[in-house]
């Protein structure tokens, strides 16, 4: 995702435990990225999210729901851009 260049980890994952987000077991930052293609004043920040339950299998509804909301969070509190693919 792209976020201001102010935007921290901590932020971001001060977002997430605001959020909630149901059966989220981790979140890994994985790359840092200013440069080609990201414009002037924002970086790229690109993480790794597992979702698990004890109990049962997810299905991808529940995953896909879940992570709609946390990025939603995103891009009200941190002015995110998700970047697709």
């Amino acid at each position: 995702m792209l976020v201001p260049e102010a935007a921290t980890h901590d932020a971001v994952l001060a977002v997430v435990k605001q959020a909630k987000p149901a059966n989220l077991e981790s979140v890994e930052l994985f790359d840092v990225f200013r440069g080609q293609n990201v414009p002037a004043g924002q970086k790229s920040l690109a993480y790794a999210f597992t979702y698990r339950a004890a109990d049962k299998t997810l299905t991808d509804t529940e995953v896909n729901a879940a992570h709609e909301k946390l990025v939603a969070q995103f891009k009200q509190n941190l002015q995110a851009i998700i970047r697709e693919g």
